[in-house]
């Protein structure tokens, strides 16, 4: 019986699909948004308004600095403002689409089409395809609006993206050092960072509304900070037990590492110096900040550390290296808190200097 639904209901839906966009279609739509993307600098360009642009980065052509506003590490986006009037594409509100929408890269001549597959719910987790692009550029629908920039492969940058990062001319992001974890449509608190913007709220908080809407999925509710105006305060409405309790948090921002300017000249290196406190902690680490060897009885075996333990922040501050460290503790005068990461679990250890 199941077997029986199953069968009518893929009939049902193709049925019911929109029909494929034929040649003349395709062309139609080519002739239509064409003039919104443009070559810049041997790169495409995607006119976001009648100002800026957006250029997807390609390592083998990078960008110079003086070519570009800033640079979206995140995205992996250029916003680029060439001096001239652009034709800024209509984008398409996402709550508008359709799951039998048809979409593709815009090109001359429009070959390799499909639908969109899937939302991403987190800073760096781009919207999915049912096909793989071939192509990076703008992405645009079967109504000749714009979706997104394609990447190439099955990934697109949705317009939600775009706008705000057309916003600003540098890189912001909503941060409140919360997780969330989402159970039938139900928001709770996984996770809070003790020393970010939202430190009140605690592991298994509910989430009853933010600035007055209830969030039902998880990305509803980072959206709702990653896109939060600079300095904007979020309001919101907690169930903790018995207890209703209201809290107004202000955004901070994602720290942003900028991409290297592989233009730049090169220059003599110098022998860095080697890192001191780490070492006489008792641990040893990679470069991606990861705990590759502990000496035994060490201050760091004795606090529990193990092999393989990645060190993400102190007091609140993203490490880059061990050398950061050396840098940070010089300040600290009494104990400091490191956020540490095992097997995707995240704790603090309290460590004194």
């Amino acid at each position: 019986m199941i077997r029986i639904l199953a069968i009518i209901f893929a009939a049902s839906a193709l049925l019911y699909a929109a029909p494929e966009p034929t040649i003349a279609d395709r062309a139609a739509i080519y002739e239509k948004m064409r003039e919104s993307q443009f070559n810049y600098k041997d790169n495409i360009a995607i006119a976001l308004n009648g100002e800026y642009a957006a250029v997807v980065y390609d390592k083998k052509n990078p960008l110079n600095k003086k070519d570009y506003i800033k640079f979206d590490p995140y995205l992996g986006l250029y916003l680029i403002k060439p001096g001239f009037t652009l034709r800024g594409a209509f984008m398409l509100d996402e709550l508008d689409s359709r799951q039998d929408m048809w979409v593709m890269t815009l090109e001359e001549n429009i070959v390799n089409m499909g639908h969109i597959k899937s939302f991403g719910s987190e800073l760096g987790q781009f919207d999915e395809l049912s096909f793989n692009t071939g192509k990076a550029g703008m992405l645009v629908c079967d109504c000749a609006s714009m979706v997104g920039i394609s990447l190439g492969d099955n990934k697109f940058i949705p317009n939600r993206y775009l706008k705000h990062f057309a916003r600003y001319d540098d890189v912001y992001y909503g941060d409140i050092g919360v997780k969330f974890t989402e159970s039938n449509s139900t928001i709770k608190v996984l996770s809070a960072n003790p020393f970010g913007a939202g430190k009140e709220l605690r592991s298994s908080d509910e989430v009853l509304s933010v600035n007055g809407k209830k969030p039902t999925s998880l990305r509803e509710i980072n959206e709702m900070i990653l896109f939060a105006d600079k300095g904007s305060v979020l309001k919101f409405d907690i169930a903790r037990g018995s207890q209703i309790l209201h809290y107004d948090i202000k955004m901070s921002n994602i720290t942003a590492k900028n991409i290297p300017d592989d233009n730049k000249t090169t220059e003599i290196k110098k022998i860095p110096p080697k890192p001191k406190f780490l070492p006489e902690f008792g641990i040893n680490i990679n470069k991606n900040m990861v705990i590759t060897s502990i000496k035994a009885n060490s201050k760091a075996s004795k606090l529990g550390l193990k092999v393989g333990d990645k060190i993400m922040q102190i007091d609140g501050v993203n490490v880059k290296n061990a050398l950061h460290v050396d840098e940070i503790m010089k300040t600290k005068n009494a104990q400091t808190y490191y956020l540490i990461s095992r097997d995707d679990f995240q704790f603090f250890v309290r460590v004194n200097r």
